[in-house]
């Protein structure tokens, strides 16, 4: 595949690698890029430490290495003005949990990455070794799947405009949300319809999504019933009859809960294209940003008090980091005493801890 660092191949082989995989992720998350981009700074001064023997003599921190480096004029002005620009955007991106990262902020942290890479193969690598210009990153085929979709609903937006068919603002974010969440299937009880989106048709049904249901979705599943979104029946009236000591009071619960379901992935569904390509962590139709700085934060009964037990059991399974944590915190209700409550608790404990090292960053 080609890339700005082709040349760097055959010499530089790792590096070559780091700034392909940093390249092919620029348009689809800005996030995750800015953070590589400060760790690949970091590799290549750290490198640089080594080829001057100043390991012993430089500070370990990627800001006072920057410093030194300047001040001895290993690095010119320009390097130390890139350098800074990584640093800024990559710190954000790895602290704070609450902060849009756009794709012009992640084109400019490369194109200063771009310096900085060319510093050290100039200074460190072969003579032989010829550095391109600069060239900014193209958006591939896969970049502009969803590009091309909201191109599709502007176009449309814009003809109906120009006839006078939408006349409002609501109308025409009605008209894009109906464009990007198409209808697979109508369910229906009694005289009430659910509109199931096609994104959901064929979603795998988490018990523990449906905190009233939980138990009747899990003998249904012993029987091959309600699995997945495209097994329920088109009319889920009766549905109990698949299995035994429920009654149609459990269908309703059922029905009431599936709309609540889908509600909740369609804003899911939403947050993700916002954020496409950051780790998110889900309860319910909440959610919480994992960075970097969060995801190393210890799962202790000092910083998440309130269930000494649940605390216990997330480290006798080895979880011991928000990083570890599923994606679907629900799943953790599966632990011994975990109640709704007690789940309700530690996300906005974790939510929490998010604000404090996005304050404590933005601080400092």
């Amino acid at each position: 595949m080609s890339h700005l660092y082709n040349f760097l191949d055959n010499s530089f082989p790792k590096i070559a690698k780091l700034c392909q995989e940093i390249e092919s992720i620029i348009y689809k998350s800005p996030r995750m890029a800015l953070t590589s981009c400060r760790t690949l700074a970091e590799t290549l001064l750290e490198k640089a430490v080594e080829a001057e023997n100043l390991t012993n003599i430089v500070p370990n921190t990627f800001q006072e290495r920057i410093t030194y480096f300047h001040r001895e004029g290993i690095i010119t002005d320009e390097q130390n003005g890139a350098l800074y620009i990584i640093r800024k955007y990559g710190n954000a991106a790895a602290h704070d949990s609450f902060r849009k990262f756009y794709i012009r902020e992640a084109l400019e942290v490369w194109e200063n990455t771009y310096k900085v890479v060319k510093w050290y193969i100039e200074v460190y690598g072969s003579t032989e070794i010829e550095v391109p210009e600069y060239d900014e990153p193209a958006v591939k085929a896969t970049d502009n799947e969803d590009l091309s979709k909201v191109l599709e609903i502007i176009k449309g937006l814009e003809a109906r405009l120009q006839g006078g068919e939408i006349d409002s603002e609501e109308d025409v974010l009605n008209e894009g949300s109906k464009k990007f969440h198409k209808v697979s299937r109508i369910i229906q009880y009694g005289v009430e319809q659910l509109e199931i989106p096609f994104f959901l048709r064929d979603a795998f049904l988490l018990p523990q999504r449906f905190p009233k249901s939980t138990t009747f979705l899990v003998r249904l599943n012993g029987e091959q019933q309600a699995r997945i979104m495209s097994e329920i029946p088109e009319n889920i009236e009766g549905l109990h009859q698949h299995v035994k000591r429920f009654n149609g009071k459990n269908d309703t619960i059922f029905f009431e809960e599936l709309k609540k379901y889908v509600e909740e992935e369609t804003i899911r569904k939403k947050i993700e294209e916002q954020h496409h390509g950051e780790m998110i962590l889900f309860y319910k139709e909440d959610y919480i940003i994992l960075t970097e700085a969060l995801g190393e934060v210890e799962l202790t009964i000092q910083d998440f008090p309130g269930s000494p037990s649940f605390n216990k059991q997330l480290h006798e399974q080895n979880i011991t980091k928000v990083n570890k944590l599923p994606k679907e915190l629900v799943l953790l209700g599966k632990y011994k005493n975990v109640g709704e409550t007690t789940l309700q608790r530690f996300f906005e404990q974790l939510k929490l801890k998010a604000l404090e090292i996005s304050k404590e960053y933005v601080k400092n």
